[in-house]
């Protein structure tokens, strides 16, 4: 009886051998997904030259938009198959007028939350455009020291508005960096980002900063000025684990065009996906 006992047992482990292991989970792992954020007074197609040239070029994937409303509260629309390949989601805020940076980087941080909670992301990258910078920059500075938050990989500003607007927080004047490429006056905003910069990931993010040049001598993209775009290394230079500039110049390096130049898509994807 004991001899049958050991073969029935030695015929079960045989078997089971011969079964394939599967990675637990396997149905929910996903790919990093890459976030689009579109500008100040900027609407949902602002950023679809880039997200379908992505889709045509590089074999990324559209799976969701992600549409905030006023209270931070996230609807998506379309579908993420587990299996999608290079996932893009597309940011849109309802209300996009304001200038509150507080609130804009609430709204990105409800954004990323519901991505965790809803498809269990863990990491992701972000392409933004002009004010939608303050809304990745400023979630960084708040929210970067909590780990179990999604944790940024990459990172391509367009057309930055890091150390303010011509007109609005300060005359345009002086269009070089001081030593070290610290801006020649600080804004309100900068002035408290500079506050903030320990709090941004040390070493872990790679940024990819692109601004225009119109050519006409006044060194902008006819909104902001280079000096506002560039002076993101000297906030965050040192918490970076890389850090690379792109200028455009002539007619399409204009602010608005800056996300619709086919040179500028090509190094933007070439960024994310070398």
């Amino acid at each position: 009886m004991r001899k049958r006992l050991m073969i029935l047992i030695a015929i079960m482990f045989a078997a089971l051998a011969w079964i394939p292991l599967q990675p637990l989970h396997a149905a929910t792992v996903r790919q990093v997904p890459t976030l689009y954020l579109h500008g100040h007074r900027a609407g949902p197609n602002a950023m679809n030259a880039l997200i379908q040239t992505a889709e045509q070029e590089d074999h990324a994937t559209s799976v969701l938009t992600a549409t905030v409303n006023n209270d931070g509260a996230v609807t998506f629309s379309g579908d993420w198959p587990a299996d999608s390949h290079r996932p893009l989601v597309k940011v849109v805020f309802v209300n996009n007028r304001t200038l509150r940076y507080n609130r804009i980087s609430d709204w990105f941080r409800d954004v990323l939350v519901a991505l965790q909670q809803q498809y269990g992301i863990s990491r992701y990258n972000v392409v933004a455009h002009s004010l939608g910078n303050a809304a990745v920059l400023f979630y960084e500075l708040r929210y970067g020291q909590y780990q179990q938050l999604p944790q940024l990989q990459k990172y391509v500003a367009i057309a930055g508005n890091f150390d303010g607007i011509p007109g609005v927080h300060r005359p345009r004047r002086k269009h070089r960096l001081g030593p070290g490429g610290k801006p020649p006056w600080v804004v309100p905003d900068y002035r408290r980002a500079l506050g903030l910069r320990r709090h941004f990931p040390a070493h872990q993010v790679s940024v990819l900063n692109i601004y225009g040049d119109l050519g006409d001598g006044q060194h902008w993209d006819g909104k902001i000025n280079n000096v506002s775009s560039r002076s993101l290394r000297y906030l965050l230079g040192p918490r970076l684990k890389s850090y690379e500039t792109l200028e455009f110049t002539g007619p399409l390096a204009q602010h608005r065009l800056l996300r619709t130049n086919p040179a500028v898509i090509k190094a933007v994807d070439h960024f994310l996906w070398p």
